[in-house]
């Protein structure tokens, strides 16, 4: 098995997991989908009309390999999506679409892990590849350092915290730091602006010996790239980044 081609898959689970959030889960409905963490798949409606881009969108694998012949996705849900949203969102348990991956080169690299300090800066929705990473990483062993720091709205529209807080309580070698953009001061414990220079040096030791993955919007992750670049001194080719569209 290649790993790629289209492959017909039906929906096992569809759960709420923020404000505005949603995973959708899928089973192969033939063979299984190698993956790496980190990857992503296209998803296509062959019958959708309607809408302006297509009937096809690129989504990040959330799930880890570990968790069997499922792959799940993460996405915003919101009234005013596009009608190719509308359409995910309307799947009842049993339908059928057509996924074609995995696919990517924005994965977790064991080799490389173990030998330098991991920080996964995500911004919003880009968390969902980091969860596959970390997941696969934790059940691995291996003295992995891993820093993750992660920029939300609000407290509520970060996704996947619960079960990444009981990871990090259960694993000293994953470390979580949470920052919130949308809520005033004095509202919460969680630390408010953005991810920046002083934010990255207060909670990521060893910058000299770190690597960074950044996923999120794209003015998010470019933004973010120049802090790494110019404000600490990081040479791009210890960068990675992925970037979300909008859809």
């Amino acid at each position: 098995m290649d790993g790629t081609g289209w492959k017909r898959f039906r929906l096992r689970e569809k759960k709420s997991e923020a404000e505005g959030v949603k995973s959708f889960i899928f089973e192969s409905a033939e063979t299984p989908m190698y993956f790496l963490p980190g990857q992503h798949v296209i998803i296509r409606f062959p019958d959708l009309e309607g809408d302006q881009r297509g009937k096809m969108r690129h989504f990040s694998i959330s799930t880890s390999p570990l968790e069997g012949k499922y792959i799940g996705i993460t996405t915003t849900i919101e009234p005013s999506d596009s009608p190719f949203k509308m359409k995910l969102d309307s799947l009842g348990k049993g339908e059928e679409v057509d996924v074609f991956g995995a696919i990517g080169k924005f994965i977790f690299e064991p080799g490389l892990w173990k030998e330098r300090i991991v920080v996964l800066v995500a911004g919003g929705i880009g968390i969902t590849p980091f969860r596959s990473m970390i997941k696969y990483a934790l059940s691995m062993n291996g003295n992995f350092r891993i820093r993750l720091l992660y920029s939300g709205k609000t407290s509520n529209s970060l996704v996947f915290r619960n079960e990444l807080d009981g990871l990090a309580t259960g694993d000293s070698r994953l470390k979580i730091f949470y920052t919130v953009t949308g809520e005033p001061e004095g509202s919460g414990n969680l630390h408010r602006g953005r991810v920046d220079q002083e934010f990255i040096r207060a909670n990521v030791e060893e910058l000299d010996n770190a690597i960074f993955y950044i996923c999120g919007p794209p003015r998010m992750v470019e933004e973010e790239t120049r802090v790494i670049v110019l404000g600490l001194g990081v040479d791009r080719s210890r960068i990675r980044t992925e970037q979300f569209l909008g859809y």
